[in-house]
């Protein structure tokens, strides 16, 4: 790509970036003093009542408010705002100067990517901001590195389960860059020592699971929340006191009840279309001949590997109400673990498979056109049950101007 095409890609992405972050900064504002969802409620579990899953982060918070003599509503507003902004500005530190062709911009554009949180307001502000800085902020330093292992296989990573534990599931992604990273060619001691890696992140899992929060320990919780802070423990928060909440059994049972084949074909779909791009780029992609890597270099392209890094996540449609969250998440250690790969040239394109692709084949304002349908046509709801969104290139300034220029003359 020629240094004036890939300097015009940046200042474009630059340009989207910074919108997104001027309504996401907005729309974070205007919710958080009346925001009675998730997007909040789960800032607030704590360790006022012993350990209990996802309270890592409320316990710095809460301490937090307490020295600086904050309402919690606006710490937890300064957490938000520093991870949101922090992340969308390392995803373009992340792709400014990546190369580029129509199916990798296809797939950065993808409206279930950084689009989604602020076309979504229900989602703005959920704690995967936390754990996508400390995945992007990874796969920017020498990974090879003993003390970037060290910060983060043995601190990072365990706090991102300690924030939300089904980020588990996504570890997959990590090992699969982990295996091109140390060039695990075979069944060594090389690959034990990365899988012994992830004992401290597996032995917490068990733990949380293991040992679910007593209804005496959440009211204390409940009660140190409306005590210290004048706030309810609802939602989120309200769901951990909850032994339902906690047994996987029970929560399959709870989403069957509500579940229709329809949401799962209209799910499928939102999948194949949102992944598309990503989907062509694996099949046209093939490991480097400097990176035999253990079977994978036995396939014929990445698709496959990375479908196998993506199944563990699969569980989560089983027992979470929210299944657009869980796309957006799968889609984002999906692209950004591919993106690297492609970076670090452990994987390589075809540019015959490319060119030859109807995508780039197609003239400049044929692609442009399929170009806004894909990128600001739709996006998907948050739960299960909701349709799909329309016109998010729409609908994202419409809220703001309902929330500031309408409401407020």
């Amino acid at each position: 790509m020629s240094e004036n095409l890939k300097k015009g890609w940046s200042n474009y992405f630059q340009i989207y970036v910074y919108v997104l972050i001027f309504f996401g900064v907005f729309f974070l504002y205007s919710k958080h003093n009346v925001g009675n969802d998730s997007s909040l409620s789960d800032w607030l579990i704590n360790y006022a009542g012993g350990f209990v899953r996802r309270g890592l982060i409320g316990e710095l918070i809460t301490n937090f408010s307490t020295i600086m003599s904050f309402k919690l509503r606006d710490s937890i507003l300064i957490f938000q705002l520093f991870f949101f902004i922090s992340y969308y500005f390392l995803v373009f530190l992340f792709c400014k100067n990546l190369f580029t062709n129509r199916l990798i911009i296809l797939a950065i554009f993808s409206p279930i990517f950084i689009l989604y949180p602020v076309a979504e307001i229900e989602v703005l502000g959920r704690k995967e901001l936390i754990i996508f800085v400390i995945f992007l902020s990874y796969l920017l330093f020498d990974i090879k590195s003993f003390k970037v292992q060290f910060i983060y296989k043995l601190i990072l990573f365990p706090a991102s389960i300690l924030t939300w534990e089904p980020v588990f599931l996504f570890f997959s992604f990590i090992f699969l860059i982990d295996l091109f990273v140390f060039e695990i060619k075979s069944f060594d001691k090389k690959l034990n020592y990365i899988l012994l890696s992830y004992l401290v992140s597996t032995l917490i899992v068990i733990q949380i699971y293991l040992n679910p929060f007593p209804i005496e320990n959440y009211n204390l919780m409940r009660d140190f929340l409306k005590k210290e802070f004048g706030e309810l423990c609802y939602m989120s928060c309200g769901f951990v006191g909850q032994q339902s909440a906690n047994s996987f059994s029970e929560l399959f049972r709870m989403l069957l009840e509500k579940f229709k084949l329809t949401y799962a074909i209209r799910y499928l779909i939102i999948i194949i279309i949102g992944f598309f791009p990503l989907y062509l780029l694996s099949i046209f992609s093939k490991v480097t001949d400097k990176s035999q890597v253990l079977f994978i270099s036995k396939f014929k392209n990445l698709f496959f590997p990375f479908l196998l890094a993506f199944l563990p996540s699969t569980v989560l449609y089983l027992v979470m109400y929210d299944w657009a969250r869980v796309v957006h998440i799968s889609y984002t250690f999906s692209l950004l673990a591919f993106l690297y790969l492609i970076k670090e040239n452990f994987i390589e394109l075809s540019k015959q498979n490319v060119q030859a692709n109807y995508i780039s084949k197609v003239s400049k304002k044929i692609f442009i056109i399929v170009f806004f349908l894909f990128a600001f046509g739709w996006n998907p709801k948050v739960v299960m049950i909701d349709d799909v969104a329309s016109k998010p290139i729409y609908s994202i300034p419409y809220k703001f101007y309902k929330y500031f220029i309408r409401d407020k003359f």
